[in-house]
């Protein structure tokens, strides 16, 4: 019969929230957790003792949002993969006195390498021209996907590579041809070629 001895020391380091100023982004960011087991094994049959040193990585699920627009410490900010649109306002120090608090959905789940873009009032009223009735909740789906065919100027400004020209044209194409069919029919907007399509391919929908 065996008899086993295992002394078990775990280490766990939980650092809270730490903001970094670097260049002009406010970067946040949490330490990953991290366990050290020792274990120690004592053999009756007259073996030596064996003694184990094995780390385990407890590493949290995290995603990485840039917050921009009317908050106060507009960068880039590292959550938890289950966060949604107001933890990350949150994180960027909460609305500055000019947003428009109720353009953005806050329930809205949001994604890795995501941009959040908070406007202010007076960009939804002069936005609104293009923007229809659409809002962040109706054109960012619950898996982080922008609707190309419901997405305001401001949101699609959010996809990676697209400016207020080429953000336009894609309203201003919609608002001529109706909505689009699928998700390359993009690629008929003037101006968005395969280079850019590859690069938002992956982060927008038609439904």
């Amino acid at each position: 019969m065996h008899k086993y001895l295992i002394p078990i020391l775990l280490l766990i380091t939980l650092t809270g929230c730490t903001a970094v100023q670097s260049g002009s982004e406010l970067v946040i960011s949490k330490d990953a957790e991290e366990a050290s087991v020792f274990k120690s094994v004592d053999s009756s049959d007259g073996g030596s003792d064996i003694v184990s040193d094995e780390t385990v990585s407890l590493e949290p699920e995290e995603i990485v949002v840039y917050v921009c627009g009317a908050v106060i410490n507009p960068g880039v900010y590292e959550l938890s993969s289950n966060s949604r649109a107001g933890d990350a306002v949150t994180c960027a120090g909460g609305f500055s006195e000019d947003a428009d608090i109720n353009y953005v959905n806050l329930a809205a789940p949001i994604s890795d390498g995501s941009k959040l873009f908070i406007p202010t009032v007076e960009e939804v009223k002069e936005n609104c021209g293009y923007a229809g009735e659409a809002s962040f909740g109706d054109s960012v789906q619950g898996n982080g996907l922008i609707n190309i065919n419901t997405a305001s100027v401001e949101e699609l400004k959010t996809l990676p590579g697209v400016g207020d020209v080429t953000a336009n044209k894609i309203v201003e194409y919609r608002q001529k041809n109706g909505n689009f069919k699928s998700i390359e029919d993009i690629m008929k907007v003037s101006g968005i070629k395969d280079k850019l399509f590859s690069k938002i391919k992956e982060k927008i929908t038609t439904s």
